[in-house]
């Protein structure tokens, strides 16, 4: 039987059902069971707070972490910064919560303080190879190109696997790729991509990234805009049809020139299934995802 919220257990008993509590957080662990283990540890933490015991010092900036992490893969990167904000400012200074600010200030399309930021943490002893491939973006973002591979080539010194070094191809290369992709098209297709515009930039803009709310994605390598195949037509030019490709941000994606072109005529074929009026999980059905 549970104890009554503030009766304290003595610490026999206390020492013996915390045993017991790990056990089951420990058989979770060993079973990958994150939400089972999860759920130990919030029982764990119930008992201690009736029986006055104190957590360790680091168990709380863990927990902090934890939200952190968990708003990153939800994609919810306005939690995530409040988050490293009231984690700093419970906790004071740390790398994490700067390196978390300036993540969050990234994909939110607040350029200015992700750079100031990240940039902070080059002078400490901070190695993460996300850093670098961030700060190579921004450098991007200038125009700053030597900068921008220097980063790069930071991130893919500390982690080759997931940090390829970008495939340097020119906006004129990328057009190229394209009208050789949209003649791989059937007609029946083409037919319906007559009037659809397509426009090739490096990198989305401020004002594309800042178009919706939340906004776009900053590394996103292609975006169908407007009205889809069969909807009733409209005069407003929000509603027009249209395709942006950023050959910057697919080349990020690809190690060497033959996967640059495989990605580059995916992302076609992948913003154009959107226009057909296909989602996400019927494109990724596809392996257009």
């Amino acid at each position: 039987m549970s104890s009554p919220k503030g009766f304290k257990l003595d610490q026999d008993d206390l020492t013996e059902k915390l045993g017991r509590r790990y056990e089951r957080f420990a058989q979770a662990l060993k079973d990958r069971d994150e939400l089972a283990a999860a759920d130990e540890f919030s029982k764990m933490c119930t008992m201690a707070r009736r029986s006055n015991l104190k957590l360790p010092g680091r168990a709380l900036p863990n927990l902090a972490e934890c939200w952190i992490d968990l708003f990153w893969m939800l994609g919810r990167f306005d939690l995530m910064l409040r988050s490293a904000e009231d984690a700093e400012a419970a906790f004071g200074k740390d790398v994490e919560w700067t390196f978390a600010k300036g993540e969050a200030f990234f994909y939110l399309g607040r350029f200015k303080e992700a750079r100031q930021a990240l940039e902070s943490l080059t002078v400490e002893d901070f190695e993460d190879p996300m850093l670098f491939y961030l700060l190579g973006c921004l450098a991007e973002r200038r125009d700053d190109d030597k900068a921008a591979r220097r980063f790069f080539q930071t991130a893919h010194r500390l982690d080759a696997a997931n940090y390829p070094v970008p495939v340097p191809v020119s906006e004129e290369r990328a057009v190229e790729i394209y009208h050789e992709v949209l003649a791989e098209i059937p007609d029946e297709i083409k037919w319906h991509l007559r009037d659809v515009p397509i426009f090739v930039s490096a990198i989305p803009s401020e004002e594309v990234v800042h178009s919706s709310d939340p906004p776009t994605d900053p590394l996103v390598m292609g975006l169908f805009m407007g009205q889809t195949v069969g909807e009733p037509e409209s005069s407003w030019p929000s509603d027009q049809p249209r395709i942006l490709l950023f050959h910057k941000n697919i080349a990020k994606a690809a190690g060497d020139p033959e996967t640059l072109e495989d990605e580059l005529r995916k992302t076609l074929f992948h913003e154009v299934g959107h226009y057909l009026g296909f989602d996400e999980d019927q494109l990724e059905e596809m392996g257009l995802a």
